[in-house]
């Protein structure tokens, strides 16, 4: 393999003939001080098109890699006027102006782009935009063009749940997210073409970048929230981060905790079409419960301009994750009452997590080097207690009781070097990474004839390497890359090896992109290829008792998921616009068969379905009218997807959805209507059979020079975002699902004193791993 690899290198690298050239210099204010973060960009000096851009570092420095070196420098950053200046060989030191324009009661501080397109993605402006009093991350995150995040859930239009870096780190768990706000974000981009560098596994990247807030010395960041629902439930969390900044060296001590609620309810209806057509009707009424202790040390030290040490520990508790609620279900034959049960569910358990990185960043001369190292352990117990009552009609009443429990264990060691050096007016990156799991799982169930007890045992090493390079021809960016991911897994019950469930297999993942300014306008054209590999809780053999209706099992000859995509677009001015074309091979989908050959009993378990094809487009448009500032995304999704039913094959109804956003940023408040409006259609095996409608507000207030801020928020104002779903598994069988939104109001109160974004660089190792975990 590393002879394919050197191969392809040279290959690559035949077609540039320039060595490289430096364009370099400073950025500095009208007082001579440094500026961090100015956007810094090479124009062609014959028509002033896009050669290539960057930002500059904390000393104010910047240094673009290019052979065009007789052109025009363009800087601009947030509160400065933009500024341009000629550029030939020598080092150059550019000072920028204030600049404070006030329209009406707005304060403009620049008229910078919101949305640009990048080598493999989009990024959005935050600084300086009307997104600075987004809020909390998640209401940021879910106005960011082909963004969704709401209720926890992230999700990039077209790609799924993406992976977040932080100022490079990668986000290891939502509490990381959590301690940023939105007045210190400088910029959310979304990368749809991840590259050789990222793990195969990543369908989307979300890479944060902050500002950098100067001072030294101590600064808090403490965060209180409070939240309540329509079902009456009293949700609350609170954080506080500490950081010591002195010279190079940083130590930082994050706490949170919390006790969140989230109702789940819904009507089910199972049908089974046989010589009569079986219909279990559920009512579910339940809710879930979680407290959280979550803990973090940091200490990092930047020895100079171009490197960095550090090293983490964290401790995640869950000192209680319980499910309490009932079921009443009927059993009814062509209509007719059959059975009946009524049923009582309380799931508790416990979990905790320890985690450790290492990190080195820096060069050693021109070669950069990124060192990581990963350590994980984790713990979890579940205990399960289903009181049923269930009578068949024209007999007596049963009362049964089903005692389970489960104890998991997983243990991971993972490391990663990335290197990158510049070579021939590009930069060439290779690396690898290599991780080992070792995961145990144990169950017991009472009464014993219901399901067999479990004792498992899975071991599994990956391995990958990868090569790319970048560089810009003129206007024309073009970066290319390949990457190569090996896995050895090794499935056990009772301590012996099963082999028909052991696999060893490898993947090529190659991932090549360009972009091109046309005009004002600048397009990207990318193909990618990922996997999506299964959880290790999806390849468990053993059998899980829901209710006397509904078991539930694993699929250890699962086959990982592997999409192949073409992405094309377009950004111009205010207006953005993207579509993706995608072929899906061995797609992962949960599937229900009829079991101990009772119709009314039904096993869940996953497989794999067809290969089906699928279309995405969407259009954002985000112009400012004064202190009125809306934003409209239109979206369509088309698939091809074939299964037989009992309504037919063709699973191909489009799909489309609508938001539009209203922010009025004025001296008072800034408040913020946010309407979303999806049709019905199809995806995957389910068919939404009923539009979803959802209004949320916001009203954000900050005082005391931006250290203290309030934000109210309601979700699902009129309580209109119900799903109404079917869930399709062959002719035999569907499901049908009721469920109900639950709106909320929560208000955050947040105060900071002389805090800074985090210095700590590792990028961590191990984590898809630690995801699939």
């Amino acid at each position: 393999m590393k002879s394919i690899l050197l191969f392809l290198s040279f290959e690559l690298l035949s077609i540039c003939q320039v060595m490289a050239q430096n364009v370099k210099g400073k950025i500095v204010d009208g007082t001579g001080k440094p500026l961090s973060f100015a956007n810094v960009v090479l124009l062609n000096r014959q028509d002033s098109s896009f050669v290539k851009g960057t930002i500059s570092g904390n000393d104010g420095g910047f240094l673009i890699e290019t052979s065009c070196v007789n052109g025009i420098i363009k800087v601009s950053s947030v509160g400065y006027k933009t500024t341009f200046k000629d550029y030939n060989s020598e080092d150059v030191t550019v000072v920028l102006a204030e600049d404070r324009k006030t329209l009406g009661e707005v304060v403009v501080k620049s008229n910078l782009p919101k949305t640009i397109l990048t080598n493999g993605g989009m990024k959005t402006t935050v600084a300086g935009s009307v997104l600075e009093k987004a809020g909390t991350m998640e209401n940021l995150l879910d106005r960011i063009p082909n963004l969704s995040a709401q209720n926890g859930s992230i999700k990039v239009f077209g790609r799924g749940e993406p992976m977040i870096y932080i100022n490079g780190k990668q986000m290891r768990d939502k509490s990381e997210l959590d301690r940023l706000r939105s007045d210190i974000i400088k910029s959310v981009e979304v990368i749809t073409n991840p590259g050789a560098s990222y793990p195969a596994s990543a369908k989307a990247v979300i890479c944060i970048t902050t500002k950098k807030t100067p001072g030294e010395g101590l600064g808090i960041d403490a965060t209180a929230m409070g939240e309540y629902d329509e079902k009456d439930n009293l949700g609350a969390n609170g954080r506080v981060n500490v950081n010591y900044r002195r010279n190079g060296l940083e130590l930082g001590a994050y706490a949170s905790v919390a006790k969140q609620y989230q109702p789940d309810y819904k009507d089910v209806q199972q049908v089974t079409y046989l010589d009569k057509t079986w219909n279990q009707k559920s009512k579910v009424r339940q809710t879930g419960v979680t407290e959280s202790m979550n803990y973090r040390m940091d200490a990092s030290y930047q020895i100079d301009t171009d490197n960095s040490i550090g090293a983490n520990f964290s401790y995640l508790r869950n000192p209680e994750k319980s499910w309490n609620g009932d079921m009443n279900t009927s059993i009814l034959q062509d209509e007719t009452l059959s059975e009946s049960n009524q049923s009582h569910v309380d799931l508790s358990g416990q979990r905790s997590n320890m985690s450790s990185n290492i990190y080195y960043l820096g060069k050693i001369g021109k070669l950069g080097v990124d060192f990581n190292a990963d350590w994980l352990w984790d713990k979890a117990n579940q205990n399960n207690v289903t009181n049923e009552h269930f009578q068949e009609i024209g007999e007596n009443g049963q009362y049964q009781t089903v005692r389970s429990t489960t104890n998991t264990r997983n243990h991971l060691l993972a490391s990663k070097l990335v290197l990158t050096y510049p070579l021939l007016g590009g930069e060439l990156s290779v690396g690898g990474e290599f991780s080992n799991i070792h995961r145990t799982s144990k169950m017991q169930v009472v009464p014993t004839n219901l399901v067999n007890d479990d004792n498992s045992r899975v071991t599994e090493s990956m391995a990958s390497s990868f090569l790319s390079y970048s560089r810009d021809f003129g206007a024309l960016s073009l970066e290319a890359g390949l990457r190569y991911e090996y896995i050895d897994f090794y499935y056990y019950e009772y301590g012996k090896r099963i082999a028909g469930q052991s696999k060893t297999y490898g993947n090529w993942f190659p991932s090549p992109s360009l972009s091109l300014p046309v005009g004002n306008a600048q397009m990207l054209l990318s193909y990618s290829s990922d996997i999506n590999r299964p959880s290790y809780q999806s390849l468990r053999s053993a059998m899980q008792y829901d209710n006397r209706y509904t078991y539930e099992t694993g699929n250890p000859s699962l086959l990982s998921e592997i999409s192949r995509s073409f992405d094309y677009e377009v950004s111009y001015k205010w207006l953005t616009f993207d579509v993706t074309y995608s072929h899906t091979s061995n797609p992962i989908m949960q599937h229900v068969n009829t079991y101990k050959d009772n119709p009314a009993i039904g096993l869940m378990k996953p497989i794999n379905g067809k290969a089906y094809d699928d279309i995405e487009s969407s259009v954002t448009l985000q112009p400012t009218f004064g202190f009125w500032h809306p934003s409209l995304t239109t979206s369509i999704v088309k698939q091809w997807f074939n299964m037989d039913t009992n309504e037919g094959k063709a699973l191909n109804k489009p799909m489309a959805s609508f938001r539009f956003d209203n922010t009025f940023d004025t001296k008072l408040a800034m408040f913020t209507l946010m309407m979303s409006y999806y049709t019905k259609g199809h995806e995957r095996n389910i068919y939404f059979r009923k539009p979803m409608f959802c209004t949320n507000i916001s009203i954000y207030k900050a005082c005391m020079k931006n250290r203290l801020s309030f934000q109210l928020f309601v979700y699902d104002l009129f309580g209109t975002n119900d799903q109404h779903f079917i869930a399709y598994f062959g002719k035999m069988r569907n499901m049908i699902y009721d469920t109900q939104s639950t709106s909320k109001l929560s208000l955050t109160v947040r105060y900071t004193f002389n805090a800074s974004r985090s210095k700590y660089k590792g990028t961590g190792a191990g984590l898809e791993q630690k995801g699939r975990i």
